[in-house]
């Protein structure tokens, strides 16, 4: 599967827990995810810097800082609310995933581990996939 593919694939399967997906399939869109939260985190830094630089540089402060902290919470607005948006996919994608790997979906609970439970689910993603006719999980 493509790049681009795998994306739209992800958003076609907004809640598909039945099947399963490959690993290329689920890095693709790790990667697109953490592309997009980048140029979320890129442009709010942007905005707190010109503000920053402009209430220490001037006697407007305050006005810059007004003028600014709008964008800055726009950014972060949309930012809460694509994490929001892309939460049941990609609790979907993974539980796919870990069928690829011939495991339950119920092993995504394991992420619920404190400081292990995401090593776990990491090298869960890792693993290759099984060629199985057995692999029929529900969820």
């Amino acid at each position: 599967m493509r790049f681009l593919e795998a994306y739209k694939s992800y958003w076609k399967n907004y809640v598909n827990f039945s099947d399963s997906a490959s690993r290329t399939e689920y890095w693709y869109v790790v990667l697109w995810n953490a592309i997009i939260i980048s140029i979320f985190y890129v442009l709010f830094l942007i905005f707190t810097v010109i503000t920053v630089a402009t209430t220490t540089a001037g006697s407007t402060g305050d006005a810059a800082f007004v003028l600014m902290a709008g964008p800055m919470l726009f950014i972060t607005i949309v930012a809460i609310l694509y994490a929001i948006a892309t939460f049941i996919p990609t609790l979907s994608l993974m539980v796919r995933r870990l069928h690829d790997t011939n495991r339950s979906g119920w092993f995504v609970l394991l992420g619920l581990i404190p400081f292990v439970g995401e090593i776990i689910i990491i090298v869960l993603m890792c693993l290759p996939g099984e060629l199985s006719l057995e692999n029929n999980y529900d969820f």
